[in-house]
C-alpha cells in the first residue's frame, strides 16, 4: 500500500468527505477494502457520515459501490437465486471503466466516449479519475427508459451495460479515430503519432492497427496483409521488371503506357490489394464491460486509491483532456460536484442510446463473431482433462501479472466449452487466482461462474487469430496442432482424437479390440441382422436357380 495510515485518517476525518461518501451511497450496497487486499464482509451501507471514520478505524482504506441500486442492500447474498436478486433490484448505472498504461490516450478515450454519448443525446454524462490509470464515465438510471424491446430496462443487467459499452467503442472508433499517414487523429482535437503510442504501450503497428480494404470496407486478416510487390510487363516489347507500387507507367524502353499489376495474391478476399489503416483502440485501451455482473463494484467517488496514493474525484466532462493526476492529491482535493448526477428534465434521454445499443451488431467477418453466432455448436459431454488443454490455456493457468480480467473471461467460456461443471470451473479459477501476480477480487470470479451458469450458454473463446488477443496477452507459444485449429476448444478436441487413434494403433498392434466393447444385447441384435442379411442372400440364390 502506498498510502500511509496517517493520510487515510486525515482523509476520512474530513467532514465534506464522510458526507459525499454517505451522499453517494444511497440505495447501493456499500463494501470497505482493507489496503487493496481484500474486503470487508458483505452486504453493508453506510447510513451516516460518520460510519464512514468507523470503518476507517476498523483498517478500511477504500470504499467501493454496486452498479445496482437496491431496495435493500443488507438483503443481498450470494446465495439468492436470479428472480430474488431482481426483485430487489430498483435499477443500474451505466458505469464504463476506460484503462490505459498511455496517459494521454487513457484521457482521449474518456473524452471521446462522453463526446460519443452526448451527440446521442444523453446530457447526464458525468466522469471521475479512477484513482490509478483511468476513468469512470458515468449515466444514472433516471436518464435510462423505461423499457427496451418490451422488456423492463432494470432487468436488462449485466447485458445492458455490455451492450452499450460495445456499442460505443465501435461507435468512437469508427466517428472520431482516423489514420492519416503516421499520426493518428482522434477528433479534431488530439494527434497523437504511431511512433508514440507503440513506444509508450510497448506493441508493434501491426498490433495496434487494422488494414482495412478500401474497396469493400472489411478487415483484411493480420496472415494476408503482407508487403506487397508488383510487376511491370510491357504488353508492346516484352520488357520486365519488378516496381515497388502500383499504376500506369509508361515503358522505359518503348515508352508504351502498360498498369503495373501485383505479383501476390489479392490481400481480400474481394480481390482487392488496397487498404486504408484503421486504428485498433481496443488494442490498448481496456474498457472493462467482460467483468460487469451483478453485484459488481467501483470506486467510490473521493475515496482513496491505495496503490497510488491519490483519490478518485469527479471531473467536469468538459475538462477531461486538461486533467492532471496532481490534482487527485489527497491535500489538494476539494469536494465540487458528484458522480452520476441527474441533469434536469433528463429523464428518458437515453432512447437513441438504448435503440443504437441494442439494435448494433459486430462485424460478422471477424471468425470470432461467426464461431459465436453458429447454432450448431456443441460443447463437449464430459469434462476434458487438464493434459488435453493448449499452451496458450496452460499458459494462463501458470499465473498472470496482466490482462487477468480478459484471462478470466477466456477461462470460463473455455472450461464450459469443454465440458466442465461450474462447481469445479470455480475451484480451478480460485487457484488460479492465487498464482496472478495480484489477485481479482473473489466476488469478480464467483460473478462470472454465476452469470455464466444463469445464461446457460455455452460461448467459445476468442479464436487464435482475433487481433492477436492471445499474443496480446503475452500466452501465445504453439506447437504442432496449433497451425491446424482456430479456436483453443478445437485444439482439445483434436489432440483428444490424436489421442485416442494412438491409443487405437497400439491395441490393433498388440492384437487387442479397438473400440468400445459391445454389450450382449447389442452382439444379439447384430447377430440377428446377419443372420437376416444371410436369409434374403440364400433366397435371392434360390430364385436364381
Amino acid at each position: 500500500m502506498v498510502v500511509s495510515v496517517s493520510t487515510v485518517l486525515l482523509h476520512y476525518k474530513r467532514p465534506e468527505i464522510q458526507e459525499a461518501l454517505a451522499a453517494f451511497s444511497k440505495n447501493r450496497e456499500i463494501v470497505g477494502s482493507f489496503k487493496g487486499e481484500g474486503f470487508a464482509k458483505r452486504p453493508d451501507v453506510l447510513t451516516y457520515p460518520r460510519d464512514v471514520l468507523e470503518l476507517v478505524k476498523q483498517g478500511v482504506t477504500s470504499f467501493h459501490a454496486s452498479e445496482e441500486l437496491w431496495s435493500d442492500p443488507l438483503a443481498l447474498s450470494p446465495d439468492l437465486k436470479p428472480h430474488e436478486l431482481m426483485a430487489l433490484r430498483t435499477g443500474w448505472d451505466l458505469v464504463l471503466d476506460v484503462d490505459c498504461p498511455f496517459w494521454l490516450l487513457a484521457k482521449t478515450t474518456a473524452w471521446l466516449i462522453i463526446k460519443s454519448l452526448q451527440e446521442l443525446g444523453v446530457k447526464s454524462v458525468s466522469c471521475k479519475f479512477s484513482g490509478n490509470k483511468g476513468f469512470h464515465i458515468g449515466v444514472p438510471f433516471a436518464a435510462f427508459p423505461k423499457s427496451v424491446g418490451g422488456k423492463d430496462v432494470r432487468e436488462v443487467f449485466p447485458e445492458g451495460p455490455r451492450k452499450i459499452a460495445e456499442f460505443l467503442v465501435n461507435y468512437m472508433s469508427s466517428k472520431h479515430t482516423s489514420v492519416d499517414g503516421e499520426v493518428v487523429s482522434f477528433g479534431n482535437s488530439v494527434h497523437i503519432p504511431l511512433l508514440r503510442i507503440e513506444e509508450e504501450t510497448k506493441k508493434s503497428r501491426e498490433e495496434i492497427t487494422l488494414k482495412i480494404c478500401s474497396s469493400c470496407g472489411k478487415k483484411i486478416s493480420p496472415k494476408k496483409a503482407v508487403e506487397e510487390k508488383f510487376m511491370f510487363s510491357c504488353e508492346s516489347c516484352g520488357f520486365e521488371e519488378e516496381t515497388p507500387s502500383y499504376g500506369l507507367k509508361n515503358c522505359s524502353r518503348c515508352n508504351f503506357p502498360v498498369e503495373a499489376k501485383s505479383l501476390a495474391k489479392p490481400l481480400c478476399d474481394c480481390g482487392s490489394s488496397k487498404y486504408n489503416l484503421k486504428f485498433n483502440p481496443l488494442s490498448v485501451i481496456e474498457v472493462d464491460t467482460i467483468l460487469i455482473a451483478s453485484r459488481h463494484l467501483f470506486r467510490m467517488p473521493y475515496s482513496l486509491h491505495e496503490k497510488s496514493g491519490l483519490v478518485t474525484i469527479p471531473i467536469d466532462v468538459n475538462h477531461v483532456l486538461d486533467f492532471e493526476k496532481s490534482e487527485a492529491s489527497p491535500d489538494k482535493v476539494k469536494v465540487i460536484g458528484s458522480f452520476l448526477q441527474v441533469v434536469p428534465d433528463s429523464v428518458g434521454e437515453c432512447n437513441v442510446l438504448f435503440r443504437e445499443a441494442f439494435d448494433f451488431k459486430p462485424n460478422v467477418e471477424d471468425d470470432v463473431v461467426k464461431d459465436l453466432e453458429k447454432k450448431n455448436f456443441d460443447s463437449m459431454q464430459s469434462a476434458a482433462p487438464v493434459d488435453l488443454f493448449p499452451p496458450c490455456i496452460h499458459n494462463i493457468l501458470k499465473g498472470l501479472k496482466d490482462g487477468r480480467k480478459r484471462s478470466l473471461f477466456t477461462l470460463v467460456n473455455f472450461l464450459t466449452c469443454c465440458g466442465w461443471d461450474y462447481d469445479d470451473i470455480e475451484k480451478l479459477l480460485v487457484e488460479w487466482n492465487k498464482k496472478n501476480g495480484e489477485p481479482l477480487r473473489e466476488v469478480n470470479i464467483k460473478g462470472q461462474v454465476r452469470y455464466h451458469k444463469a445464461n446457460k450458454k455455452k460461448v467459445l473463446p476468442p479464436n487464435c487469430s482475433s487481433n492477436m488477443y492471445y499474443k496480446d496477452l503475452q500466452v501465445c507459444t504453439p506447437d504442432g496442432i496449433c497451425p491446424k485449429i482456430k479456436n483453443p476448444v478445437s485444439y482439445t478436441r483434436r489432440k483428444s482424437f490424436i489421442l485416442q487413434k494412438q491409443a487405437e494403433g497400439e491395441l490393433k498392434k498388440a492384437g487387442g479390440q479397438t473400440g468400445p466393447r459391445l454389450t450382449e444385447e447389442q452382439k444379439a441384435t447384430r447377430k440377428a441382422f446377419r443372420d437376416k442379411l444371410k436369409a434374403e442372400k440364400k433366397d435371392i440364390e434360390d430364385d436364381d436357380e
